[in-house]
C-alpha cells in the first residue's frame, strides 16, 4: 500500500456544498492515494443540521446546542472512503459505523491483521469488500474517541449540570487506588455527591461516608480512604456541559444520504448515478447503534427520504446504546461486560416496536441481523424473538432476516487456540465466511430483489430455545456447564427519559428482570438451532458462547464478557471412560484425518448450496479444518 499522498502544509482541499438546509456542508480532504486499483481518501465531513426540523427533535439535548448564524448546529466526524475506479463498482456503498473508532469488517471480513488506529494505515486485508466491487467507507460519529485513537467526532455542548452515575468493579486481583470518572465533577467538593458499595448488581449500595474518599484530578477521578474491596462501586454527583451524543446518529444518516443521493458535493462520489444504494454495517456496539439508528427514526433524512437501503446487524443481540441522551457514555455495553445498568438493554426489542418510526414514514430498510452464541448468552439475544416473558415466540419484520452462527463467540479467540490462563481454550470458530456470503445476498436482495436464504435461528416452537436450566449440556469434567449467565432487568430512569434522554434515577430503579432464553445443545454441548457452521457439523469439540473465566465473579453474573470456550473432545475411548466424558472422542467418530476433512468438505458443500458461503472459501475452510486437526493432535 502507497504512503498517502498528504496535501502541502496549510493547504486543504475544501469542497463547499451550497444547500441552505442542513446535512453535509463540506467535505476537507486531507490525503489521498491509489491502492493498486482502488483510489483511498482520507479527510473530515462537516454537518449542520436545523433543530427544528422534525427528524432532528429525536437528538437529546438538540435545543440546547449553540447555532451558527444561520441557526443551524454544527458539527464534524473523521473519514475513510475506498473506492474502485470507474467501471468497477457495483454501485453499493458499504459504510461501516466505526467501533470505539475503528473498523471490525476488515477483520472479520477480510481476515486483516494489526491494529494500527490511524485510518491512513489500515489493513485491508485479502480486500473482500473492494474485490466485490464495493465502495467502503467509514465515518467517526463518537464523541469521547480521543484523538490519535481512530476515526473522531466533534459535537458541541449543551450547558447543562445534571446527575452522572459512574460505575468501578474491583474483582480483587489488582487492587487499584482510585477509578477514573468519564465525566469530571461540576463541583469536587460537593458534600451531596455519594459512593456506594454492593457486592450485587440488583442490591442496594450502601453508602460510603463522604469523609473516607474524595474526587480527586480536578474531579475526574474517586479515590478511597483504604483503597478497594472486592465489589461494585458507583459514584453519584453532578456534572456538567455533557457534548450531545445524538448528532454522531444524524452525522451517520447525512453522511449515507449524502453516498446515496449525492447533492453538490462531488469529492466523494463516482460518476454520476454510479451510486445507488447505501448498506449500513455495524459490529457489536455498532450494531446495536444501528438498531437505535432505526429505533429513533434516523432512517429518514431531512427531505424525508430513505438513508439505508439495507442494514447487517451483527452481533448487537437485544440492545441499543447510550448513544443518545444527557451524559451518554457510548462506549459503555451493558451487564454482561459490567457496564452496570446502562441504558442499553432496553425496548423495544423485537422489530414491531423497533422498525415501527421507519414503517410509519416508508424507510424500512432490508435487514440481515447476526448472532453469535455469545449474543443469546450475554447480549439478552432472545428477546428479538420472543415475548418479554419467554413464553412464546415473536416474528421477525416482513423486511428482516436472522441468521445464528452456532457456536461462535462474540470476540473470537486466537487460532491454534490457547487457554490464556484459562481452563478452556477461548473460541475460535469462525463466522466470517458466512457472513461475506450473506452481505453479496443482502445487496442482490436489495439491488435484484433475490430472495435471501431463510432466517436460521432457534425457536421455543421447536424447543430449540430454552432457559438455561433447562440446556441439556453433556457431562463432562474438562468442560462444566455454566451455572449463572447475565440478567437484563427493567429499567426506570425517571419521567423525562423516554421523550427527553434525561436521567433521573441513578442508579436506575430496578422492576422485573425480562426472560432471556438459550440454544439448546445437541450430545456434544454445541448450539441447536441456527447456521451449522463447519465447526459444528464436523466438530472436534464443544464450541460454547460463554467462558467462566477466573477470577470468576459470579455475583455479578459475569461470564468472560463476550468471549466463548472451546474443550477438545477426548482423543480415544480409553480417554473418555478414564474421565467419565459423555461426549464420543475424536477416534471414535472419526477414522483419520481424511475422513474428518470429506465431512468438513460436505458441511462446506452444503453450505455453498444454501446461499451461506462462497464456493471461492472453501479451499480456505478446508485448510484450517486440517490446521485445526493437526493443532489438537
Amino acid at each position: 500500500m502507497k504512503p498517502l499522498h498528504w496535501i502541502r502544509a496549510g493547504v486543504l482541499l475544501v469542497v463547499l456544498c451550497g444547500m441552505a438546509a442542513g446535512e453535509l456542508q463540506r467535505i476537507e480532504i486531507r490525503g489521498r492515494d491509489q491502492m493498486g486499483p482502488y483510489e483511498r481518501i482520507v479527510g473530515r465531513a462537516y454537518f449542520s443540521v436545523d433543530p427544528g426540523v422534525a427528524v432532528n427533535r429525536a437528538i437529546a439535548d438538540i435545543a440546547l446546542a449553540p447555532r451558527n448564524a444561520s441557526g443551524q448546529v454544527e458539527f464534524s466526524g473523521d473519514l475513510l472512503v475506498v473506492r474502485p475506479k470507474a467501471g468497477k463498482s457495483r454501485g453499493t456503498v458499504f459504510l461501516e459505523v466505526v467501533n470505539r473508532g475503528g473498523p471490525q469488517s476488515l477483520f472479520l471480513l477480510s481476515g486483516a491483521r494489526g491494529g494500527d488506529p490511524a485510518p491512513e494505515n489500515w489493513d485491508f486485508g485479502d480486500r473482500f469488500l473492494l474485490e466485490q466491487g464495493f465502495t467502503v467507507a467509514f465515518l467517526g460519529w463518537q464523541f469521547d474517541v480521543p484523538e490519535g485513537g481512530g476515526l473522531t467526532f466533534h459535537a458541541p455542548s449543551a450547558p447543562v449540570k445534571g446527575l452522572v452515575r459512574e460505575s468501578y468493579v474491583e474483582n480483587g486481583a489488582a487492587l487499584r487506588n482510585g477509578f477514573s470518572l468519564a465525566y469530571c465533577a461540576a463541583d469536587p467538593e460537593d458534600k451531596t455527591a455519594q459512593l456506594t458499595f454492593r457486592l450485587k448488581i440488583d442490591e442496594p449500595g450502601r453508602v460510603i461516608d463522604r469523609q473516607q474518599w474524595r474526587f480527586a484530578r480536578n474531579g475526574c477521578a474517586v479515590t478511597l480512604n483504604g483503597g478497594f474491596e472486592a465489589g461494585l462501586y458507583e459514584a453519584i454527583y453532578q456534572a456538567k456541559d455533557p457534548p450531545i451524543a445524538g448528532l454522531g446518529l444524524a452525522a451517520i444518516r447525512d453522511f449515507a444520504s449524502y453516498l446515496k443521493y449525492g447533492g453538490q458535493i462531488g469529492t466523494l462520489r463516482e460518476d454520476a448515478g454510479s451510486l445507488r444504494r447505501v448498506i449500513g454495517y455495524g459490529y457489536s456496539q455498532s450494531g446495536r447503534f444501528l438498531r437505535q439508528f432505526v429505533r429513533d427514526g434516523f432512517n429518514q433524512d431531512e427531505r424525508g427520504r430513505g438513508v439505508f437501503d439495507g442494514l447487517m446487524i451483527s452481533s448487537a443481540g437485544a440492545g441499543g446504546g447510550s448513544f443518545n441522551h444527557r451524559f451518554a457514555m457510548p462506549g459503555q455495553a451493558g451487564n454482561s461486560v459490567l457496564s452496570i445498568l446502562r441504558p442499553v438493554d432496553v425496548p423495544p426489542f423485537t422489530d414491531e416496536g423497533l422498525l415501527a418510526r421507519a414503517e410509519a414514514a416508508h424507510v424500512t430498510p432490508r435487514i440481515f441481523y447476526t448472532f453469535s452464541s455469545t449474543e443469546y448468552w450475554a447480549r439478552a439475544g432472545s428477546l428479538t424473538h420472543t415475548s418479554p416473558d419467554g413464553k412464546t415466540d415473536v416474528p421477525l419484520g416482513a423486511r428482516s432476516r436472522l441468521y445464528f452462527l452456532t457456536g461462535t463467540p462474540h470476540s473470537s479467540g486466537a487460532f491454534p487456540p490457547r487457554r490464556a490462563g484459562r481452563k478452556q481454550y477461548t473460541n475460535f470458530a469462525e463466522q466470517g465466511w458466512v457472513t461475506r456470503a450473506l452481505l453479496l445476498d443482502l445487496d442482490a436482495w436489495i439491488a435484484s430483489g433475490v430472495e435471501p436464504p431463510e432466517s436460521h435461528y432457534p425457536t421455543i416452537k421447536k424447543a430449540e430455545l430454552v432457559s438455561r436450566e433447562a440446556v441439556r449440556f453433556p457431562r463432562s469434567p474438562a468442560i462444566p456447564f455454566a451455572d449463572y449467565m447475565p440478567q437484563v432487568w427493567r429499567m426506570d430512569y425517571g419521567p423525562e427519559f423516554v421523550a427527553k434522554g434525561i436521567i433521573a434515577n441513578e442508579p436506575p430503579v430496578l422492576g422485573q428482570p425480562y426472560t432471556v432464553l438459550v440454544p439448546q445443545v445437541d450430545a456434544d454441548g454445541n448450539d441447536l438451532g441456527g447456521v451449522r457452521l463447519a465447526e459444528i457439523a464436523a466438530p472436534l469439540g464443544t464450541f460454547t458462547g460463554w467462558n467462566v473465566q477466573l477470577p470468576q465473579m459470579a455475583s455479578l453474573h459475569f461470564l468472560a464478557g463476550l468471549i466463548g470456550s472451546f474443550e477438545p473432545f477426548p482423543r480415544t475411548r480409553e480417554d473418555r471412560e478414564k474421565t467419565a466424558d459423555t461426549r464420543k472422542s475424536i477416534r471414535e467418530r472419526y477414522a483419520s484425518r481424511q475422513d474428518y476433512l470429506d465431512r468438513v468438505q460436505k458441511a462446506v458443500e452444503q453450505l455453498v448450496r444454501q446461499r451461506l458461503m462462497l464456493a471461492d472459501d472453501a479451499a480456505s475452510v478446508l485448510r484450517r479444518a486440517g490446521a485445526m486437526w493437526d493443532a489438537l493432535l
